[in-house]
């Protein structure tokens, strides 16, 4: 599913005293089977933006596209019901909405509720469990016996029990270590690359977006101030740090040796390119020593 944002704009509490802008001037498409990061420093519209991808929040200017469902101010909720199951949206600490007495069942809820048996849900919950990575043999006990990063996974395979065709992830991997954030970023990559689904990462993690982001959107003050390739925009280092942005590990460290006299054709993205970049620029001077 395709999404197109056409001039769209949204006010908290508008035509009251403490009205509020919280987004303006946005027009952004995100392509089908994309995954796309939108960033930003606290403030800046990035929750405000994803509220609207399933209709929780309506805008109060201009008009949103998803698929076949046109979004307006005067689109009444009821027309939503049947988008709000294709969006899923992974708030963050997703684990602080479990509630059932068993994996298994808390996963079932979301299928069940859409109006599948009891067999046709659990056999979809137990298809996303496998999805998520957890095993079988904790599907009947208690979801808050689990690890913090067992119970995420749980609330995770509850979204995609609804078989979403876009996941949302409002900072996924806040509150995990470092090795729980990069297990759960391989995760979310698998299922964009084998179930072709349309992700929306919003996160302050600037190296998840070089490393998994095809598309990167950057916000500041309500509205959108760059966006292109996670290369085109980390190209311009200086840009991101004027805003208040971070830039992924790989690019600062690039952007350092470049200040000390090395030359590179291209920024390097991603860890593997420095690597390689950087062989390639000692090889080239171990030559020029020889030969001198």
């Amino acid at each position: 599913m395709a999404i197109k944002f056409n001039e769209v704009a949204f006010t908290y509490q508008k035509g009251t005293p403490f009205e509020s802008q919280a987004l303006h001037d946005i027009n952004l498409e995100i392509e089908d089977g994309s995954f796309t990061a939108i960033v930003g420093h606290t403030g800046s519209g990035k929750s405000t933006l994803l509220q609207h991808l399933n209709g929780l929040l309506k805008p109060t200017e201009g008009e949103i596209q998803i698929g076949e469902q046109i979004i307006t101010p005067e689109t009444p909720n009821k027309a939503l019901n049947n988008l709000r199951k294709q969006v899923g949206i992974v708030f963050q600490f997703p684990e602080a909405q479990l509630f059932e007495e068993t994996v298994i069942k808390d996963v079932a809820f979301a299928p069940k509720n859409f109006g599948k048996t009891e067999s046709e849900a659990e056999a979809i919950a137990a298809k996303m469990l496998q999805l998520v990575g957890l095993p079988e043999s904790i599907y009947q006990q208690s979801p808050f016996d689990l690890s913090g990063g067992q119970m995420r996974r749980v609330a995770i395979a509850g979204i995609l029990a609804m078989e979403p065709k876009i996941l949302v992830l409002d900072e996924p991997t806040a509150g995990l270590d470092p090795r729980g954030r990069v297990d759960m970023m391989a995760m979310f990559e698998e299922l964009h690359r084998e179930q072709n689904l349309t992700i929306i990462l919003v996160t302050h993690q600037m190296d998840d977006v070089a490393n998994y982001a095809d598309h990167a959107i950057i916000m500041s003050k309500g509205t959108i101030i760059k966006s292109g390739t996670p290369r085109a925009v980390f190209s311009e280092p200086d840009f991101l740090l004027n805003n208040h942005l971070n830039v992924p590990t790989t690019t600062l460290f690039s952007k350092k040796l470049t200040e000390k006299g090395f030359s590179f054709a291209n920024m390097p993205l991603t860890e593997a390119e420095l690597a390689d970049d950087l062989v390639a620029l000692l090889s080239r001077k171990g030559g020029h020593d020889a030969n001198e």
